[in-house]
């Protein structure tokens, strides 16, 4: 008779584990819905002003958002015309 008391308490401590998880599962879970991404089309998705002023820590006085895409630009020309010469000379040295 003590063995199926014991047993039952086991059962029950089980269950409720198994409730506070599932409770606290369901509590968090609904957080991370509320942050979806918006869906295409709305506000939030139009494209970036790349004469507006940039924002952030990392800004300097007078840099507006296109100015690091036009300078990325200009160093991937750079680099580029690099790894040509390196190829070039590179083929002519095998030869």
């Amino acid at each position: 008779m003590s063995n199926l008391k014991s047993l039952e308490a086991i059962a029950q401590r089980v269950l409720l584990s198994a409730a506070a998880v599932c409770a606290f599962a369901l509590a968090s879970g609904s957080g991370a819905l509320a942050d979806d991404q918006p869906k295409a089309g709305t506000a939030k998705n139009k494209p970036m002003n790349m004469d507006e002023p940039m924002a952030g820590e990392m800004k300097k006085e007078g840099m507006k958002k296109g100015d690091v895409k036009k300078a990325a630009e200009k160093k991937d020309g750079e680099i580029r015309k690099m790894i040509e010469k390196e190829q070039q000379s590179a083929g002519t040295l095998k030869k």
